[in-house]
């Protein structure tokens, strides 16, 4: 594994403040982004408004360089952040986090029923990289999940964009006959680039749906007039 953004996420660390990475897509539509966005110490508004939910033992699913871990970790919880990146999980060590490991969150090491709260902020429901993998993400988590327990989540409605760019996108998939919200990305940074993955973004009814294949209901869910979502599922 090339960590590509894991070393763009320790290089911010250490005092690289200017380097941008870039997220390409394979239509070669791409982002350039500053890394700030994964250590401010503020919740976005979607995060927000389903943060109140928090309790008890904490998993951070793709916890990045441990922004979340932080800010529970500092008003007292118990919380666990996991991410695939090595690098990412070192800064997030050297930052103070208690609780970070290495690990894929489709082959956990933790216990059955281990934990009252599992956050995937960030988008990182798009981890499944596609509607099959959404399944089985959410199908782990649900292992791992106390009975009274809540999932928290944010994603997007790409459907909701006047990008022709995006708009160009989505009909390459639906004519692909792939759902609108999957897609192909890597990571540049520098004179690095990393390998292709799939990515994801769910609109509200397939959220709903996915939720209710894999032993979820959603008790709120929260959208912005830009596409932007919130959930709280539990276990049924």
């Amino acid at each position: 594994m090339k960590d590509i953004f894991g070393k763009a996420l320790f290089n911010y660390w250490k005092g690289d403040r200017k380097t941008p990475y870039i997220v390409r897509r394979d239509d070669d539509y791409n982002d350039e982004s500053s890394l700030r966005i994964y250590f401010t110490k503020q919740f976005y508004p979607t995060e927000k408004i389903v943060a109140h939910h928090v309790k008890g033992k904490i998993l951070d699913v793709g916890c990045g360089a441990g922004r979340h871990i932080l800010h529970y970790q500092n008003h007292g919880y118990d919380i666990t952040g996991i991410d695939n990146s090595p690098l990412a999980i070192k800064v997030c060590k050297e930052r103070g986090c208690e609780k970070a490991k290495i690990m894929d969150v489709f082959h956990p090491k933790f216990p059955p029923h281990s934990f009252d709260t599992i956050l995937l902020f960030g988008h990182n429901i798009g981890i499944g990289g596609t509607l099959a993998g959404a399944k089985r993400l959410l199908s782990s988590l649900r292992k791992l999940i106390k009975a009274d327990g809540v999932l928290l989540l944010t994603t997007i409605d790409v459907t909701n964009t006047k990008k022709k760019v995006h708009q160009k996108y989505l009909q390459r998939n639906r004519t692909a006959e792939h759902y609108v919200g999957e897609m192909k990305i890597r990571v540049e940074y520098k004179d690095q680039i990393g390998d292709w993955f799939q990515w994801l973004h769910v609109d509200p009814k397939t959220l709903k749906k996915l939720a209710k294949d894999t032993g979820w209901k959603i008790i709120e869910l929260y959208e912005t007039s830009n596409g932007e979502c919130s959930a709280v599922l539990s276990p049924c």
